[in-house]
């Protein structure tokens, strides 16, 4: 029986200026260091997201390099655009989201989730989580600042879920319009499975729209989370790294169709797209066209079933150029079934929904 998920329920006319409705309650997740520009075009291609968002702008105690955050602004066509910022500085983090509002982005996101060591010594990211004040005064600032959407993403807390509703009160009563939850602490980083059940208490916690984020590796898991925790959309990370069609196949199963199959040849052609955009845009990257092309073939092989995934990465890491990774993974092409389908019949990645964890979410 295919699942009916709902739409995003915040009318569109409210996002602010320059903003395009959003076709899908699906949003791309802003990933650093591996959510360039150009893999974000990518993934749209093969799977248009209702959003996409952009990987987090450092903003420092200094006053914010106007130019700097102009330069870093891209939009795929016809696809609404956050642009998340990482700070805790009220007054910059406010005049960053003024000059994202003036240049038409659509939604300003704070960083509450980072679970880097870094960050958290810098205390921003997750490292805010434990400071509530400190919390309130930033939403407040960027909320005077916003006359675009503003939406804060935030992680669980290490303590108790009592705290984490605590935080999400104070985020809302600060005027968010929405928040996104990662259900898993800045100890976890993105280690052991995901807690959908703090998602589902988040969103009975508050009367925002809530965006649900972790472990959704299936296309008819995404619809599943929607269902079981009441979440208004989902933001999807590095699954859609392993599947780029995800997003399509989310679309689909909504609209009652059946979901779009990925083949081997489907994975390689989005590969050689990878080399195409390695060998221009990705090529000052400080590991070189290859080494970006390498860390994104590494998330599709977690696709393909071993023994032959261990041997293509063996492969792929003794590769020298973008030609030789090419090169590499040419025995993908042979592989008749992935783990791509959108029921995850053969569930290579762990789940919320498997009873055999503790945090497994009933959906019946």
């Amino acid at each position: 029986m295919l699942l009916q998920a709902p739409t995003l329920r915040i009318p569109p006319n409210q996002f602010g200026r320059g903003f395009a409705a959003m076709k899908s309650p699906t949003m791309l997740a802003p990933m650093h260091g591996v959510g360039s520009a150009g893999v974000r075009d990518l993934i749209a291609k093969a799977g248009c997201p209702g959003m996409t968002c952009a990987p987090f702008l450092r903003i420092t105690e200094q006053r914010p390099n106007i130019p700097w955050i102009l330069g870093q602004l891209h939009r795929t066509e016809g696809i609404p655009l956050s642009v998340q910022l990482l700070g805790r500085h009220p007054q910059n983090l406010a005049l960053a989201t003024q000059v994202l509002v003036d240049a038409g982005v659509d939604v300003v996101d704070l960083n509450l989730g980072c679970p880097t060591r870094q960050a958290v010594k810098k205390g921003v990211g997750a490292g805010l989580l434990a400071d509530i004040s400190s919390i309130s005064r930033i939403v407040a600032a960027m909320r005077d600042a916003c006359g675009a959407r503003l939406s804060v993403k935030i992680r669980a807390v290490d303590s108790a879920s009592g705290e984490l509703v605590t935080v999400v009160r104070a985020i809302q009563q600060e005027g968010v319009d929405f928040l996104t939850i990662h259900p898993r602490t800045r100890h976890q980083g993105y280690w052991g499975v995901a807690d959908w059940n703090l998602v589902k208490r988040v969103k009975g916690e508050v009367d925002i729209p809530v965006v649900g984020n972790g472990d959704l590796w299936y296309a008819m898991d995404a619809l599943k989370l929607m269902r079981s925790t009441g979440v208004d959309a989902v933001m999807i990370g590095r699954p859609i790294l392993r599947n780029p069609f995800l997003f399509r196949q989310i679309d689909e199963l909504r609209a009652g169709l059946p979901a779009f199959v990925p083949s081997a040849s489907d994975v390689l052609l989005h590969i050689r797209g990878l080399a195409e955009l390695a060998k221009t845009a990705l090529k000052q990257r400080p590991n070189g066209p290859e080494g970006a092309l390498k860390e994104q073939v590494q998330f599709l092989l977690r696709s393909v079933p071993e023994p032959l995934r261990s041997s293509l990465r063996q492969r792929t890491v003794r590769a020298t150029n973008v030609r030789e990774v090419l090169s590499a993974i040419e025995p993908l092409g042979e592989v008749e079934q992935l783990d791509l389908a959108a029921d995850g019949p053969l569930r290579l990645e762990a789940s919320p929904l498997d009873p055999a964890n503790a945090n497994a979410v009933i959906t019946r």
